[in-house]
């Protein structure tokens, strides 16, 4: 495993990578496509040291802020060593107001709002939030939006690509809320051509299923299961966890965590 990073994070990714024992690398335009598993760090260095890749490692990446080292070493290295507790933080609740779709394209925009209110920064969305991820008909909301925004609002992050399932429950365990994007409601047909990406956030999970709230409601023109609040099945889940971009890049078991709890983070 190594660290790849901003060359403007220089000293962010040292830092990192003595907390983690990981060597750290610079990012170059042109990168050998090895299998090692890579932490980025800087806001879109995966996105563009994957773009040209068929096939890449499971990778993380965190923004300009990071959060607490040992979060990161129980969801990065996946320590089992660390004291492990189940999180009784509200997060583990579904909230009581959640930002549904205004249009069938702004599935993003509102989980975001959802997000936000989840995470105690309801001022985030005082600011013209739809404009700042810049949500339209084409694009729907751009993962690299989201991020823009979380950088902005200082609010750490780690996005994982290649991700499973115990690290959306460590992301939950510490504290944290989990975006996804998946195949949701369409016929065989539609889910398997990957024409159903479909933002939600998984908030809690236990060994048969995961609990998502789905920003989707019951009206015909608005995709996605138009339940709020629901549980799927791991393994439909799993099967499922995978979207693809307007521009055809495919994002395989992505998701994107930020915290509640935001104490000790190193700047």
């Amino acid at each position: 495993m190594k660290i790849i990073f901003d060359p403007k994070l220089r000293k962010l990714a040292e830092k990192l990578g003595k907390a983690l024992g990981i060597r750290t690398q610079e990012l170059k335009e042109s990168r050998t496509q090895d299998n090692e598993e890579t932490v980025f760090v800087g806001r879109g260095v995966a996105n563009k040291a994957l773009k040209n890749m068929n096939k890449y490692p499971k990778c993380w990446e965190v923004g300009r802020v990071i959060d607490n080292i040992d979060y990161l070493r129980k969801v990065i290295l996946d320590e089992k060593t660390l004291e492990k507790t189940e999180s009784k933080c509200e997060c583990r609740k579904s909230p009581e107001h959640i930002v549904t779709q205004k249009f069938d394209y702004d599935c993003g925009g509102a989980s975001f709002c959802t997000w936000m209110i989840m995470i105690n920064r309801e001022d985030v969305l005082k600011t013209d939030i739809y404009r700042r991820l810049d949500v339209n008909p084409v694009d729907g909301t751009k993962s690299e939006r989201i991020k823009e925004v979380l950088e902005e609002e200082k609010i750490p992050y780690l996005e994982i690509f290649e991700a499973d399932l115990t690290d959306v429950e460590n992301v939950l365990n510490n504290d944290g809320v989990v975006l996804v994007s998946y195949q949701s409601e369409g016929t065989e047909e539609e889910i398997e051509k990957l024409e159903c990406g479909h933002y939600s956030i998984i908030f809690d999970m236990n060994e048969a299923s995961v609990r998502l709230i789905d920003p989707s409601h019951d009206e015909e023109y608005i995709p996605g299961a138009g339940i709020g609040v629901f549980s799927m099945a791991r393994a439909e889940f799993e099967k499922r966890w995978i979207d693809k971009g307007v521009d055809g890049e495919i994002y395989k078991k992505w998701m994107m965590g930020v915290r509640r709890v935001q104490a000790n983070k190193v700047e």
